[in-house]
């Protein structure tokens, strides 16, 4: 194993999706000594295995068609992360907006944005986000044209537009980004960052991460070791067991999560979904169940595909933009945020729940018909769907009656807007689990207890996605150059 260097790094960042680039770019620029270290490989080399990807400078030709025929995805490591793996749609170039709800507990609701409780101001998380879009455009991505957003405004569908049934409606301008942008705009700010002495280890592997006597930190690999002043963990979905244990070797508070996102992919043909995806790409309607937990869509992939991976013991379900080689079926989450009772874990409950729709599917996703989900009819025929291996079975027990509630109430109001939604065409598929880390306490520029410890993106517990991960990761560095 190699020593470690006298004298130690400013940080060390641990994952090279949107939140670890972001921090490494702006600590090195900031004049830190930084180290970022990343699992996989480089971004080209990490696409997809199966496939053989022309290359033209920086121009990659699309292979998520390919890529997801795969019964389980596993390349989802590599720069990047598996944000950047996929066309996917960033969100919020407009402005931020409070798309989410919950309980207020005086039989109303509140609406918040994940980034903004998460930094602690929405003022700050607002400023943040457009700071995210000006370094992305100053590094390759293109600012879109209106016309790509069906000339679509900020914030909240007027009141006549959706069912008066939903509690909120949200069409927030959102940006989309392919796989070739991503690949250009990630070269431009790695490019940045290395010139300014940022030290890339690819195929490096954090295994450890411990406190030292002076205060600093001191980071193992399989080879190596690195002693750092601050560690910034930006790990995503796939790093859940190795952050567990990291919080406890280190007595990082933290507490079980309260909440968590489990539900179902619905898919169904683009013609039928148009309605929904009218005003912008990525609209977000929510309402308040009989219990008060939000069920809310999430994530809609016009033209798009669903795509399985590997997490934990389980297979586990995400939409996948396909902006370059469209398909003619439109998917999208229906998610619960499910209030655990005290004393429960919000991550055990999500993994007991994929791990029962991975055993009622014997290793694959989970897939029925959804006006045979529903009790509404049976179909001759089984509806098309963009997942290749599945398998066709009741999804009822898996979801149990209330989240089988949930979706009827959900589907039952967008059948106002995009009528012909509950029919024969329209599939449900599972599992879909989200916001599985523990509740960590963090401040609002990601520290943890432990001092010099930070977690920003996915593992930080508090949100997920690119602009809003970039943001944490630039909050962390922000932090760390102050001192």
């Amino acid at each position: 194993m190699a020593e470690p260097e006298r004298e130690p790094l400013d940080a060390v960042v641990i994952g090279a999706g949107p939140a670890g680039l972001f921090a490494a770019w702006s600590l090195a620029t900031g004049g830190a000594r930084v180290a970022l270290l990343e699992a996989g490989g480089d971004m080209r080399q990490s696409l997809c295995p199966k496939v053989s990807v022309r290359m033209r400078g920086r121009t990659v030709r699309a292979a998520e068609k390919f890529r997801l025929q795969c019964n389980r995805c596993d390349c989802l490591t590599g720069l990047g992360g598996a944000a950047f793996h996929f066309d996917t749609n960033l969100g919020y170039v407009s402005g931020l907006s409070q798309s989410k709800i919950e309980n207020d507990g005086r039989g109303g609701f509140r609406t918040y944005s994940g980034l903004e409780r998460t930094l602690g101001d929405f003022g700050r998380a607002a400023a943040s986000v457009q700071e995210v879009y000006r370094l992305m455009y100053r590094f390759g991505l293109q600012p879109p044209r209106a016309a790509e957003h069906h000339a679509a405004g900020c914030g909240t569908v007027p009141a006549n537009a959706v069912p008066s049934s939903f509690a909120l409606a949200d069409d927030a301008l959102s940006q989309a980004v392919t796989v070739d942008d991503a690949l250009g705009m990630v070269d431009g700010l790695l490019d940045d960052a290395l010139g300014h002495g940022l030290r890339l280890h690819l195929r490096t592997r954090a295994e450890s991460v411990s406190r030292l006597d002076d205060g600093g930190w001191l980071v193992r690999t399989a080879d190596a070791e690195f002693r750092a002043r601050n560690v910034v963990v930006a790990v995503g979905k796939l790093g859940l067991g190795w952050v567990r244990g990291l919080l406890d070797q280190n007595a990082v508070a933290y507490r079980p999560s309260g909440r968590v996102d489990v539900g179902v992919r619905l898919e169904t043909t683009r013609e039928l979904a148009a309605p929904l995806t009218a005003s912008c790409q990525n609209p977000k309607f929510t309402f308040l169940n009989e219990g008060g937990e939000a069920v809310r869509t999430f994530c809609v992939c016009e033209g798009g595909r669903i795509m399985q991976y590997a997490f934990q013991d389980t297979v586990v379900l995400d939409g996948q933009h396909c902006l370059t080689t469209p398909t003619e079926r439109t998917n999208f989450g229906i998610v619960t945020s499910v209030e655990v009772p005290p004393g429960g874990d919000g991550t055990q409950h999500a993994l007991d729940f994929g791990r029962r729709a991975t055993t009622a599917g014997r290793g694959l996703p989970v897939v029925q018909p959804l006006i045979e989900l529903l009790g509404r009819g049976s179909c001759a025929d089984r509806p098309g769907t963009s997942l290749v291996r599945v398998c066709w079975t009741d999804l009822n027990p898996v979801l149990g009656p209330r989240r089988v509630a949930d979706i009827a109430a959900m589907v039952d109001r967008l059948e106002e807007v995009a009528p012909g939604l509950v029919g024969p065409r329209t599939v449900v598929a599972a599992p879909v689990v989200e916001r599985l880390f523990p509740a960590i306490e963090l401040s609002g520029d990601m520290e943890s207890s432990a001092p010099g410890l930070y977690f920003v993106g996915d593992c930080s517990s508090k949100i997920i996605g690119v602009t809003y991960g970039a943001s944490t990761g630039l909050a962390a560095a922000a932090a760390v150059l102050r001192g």
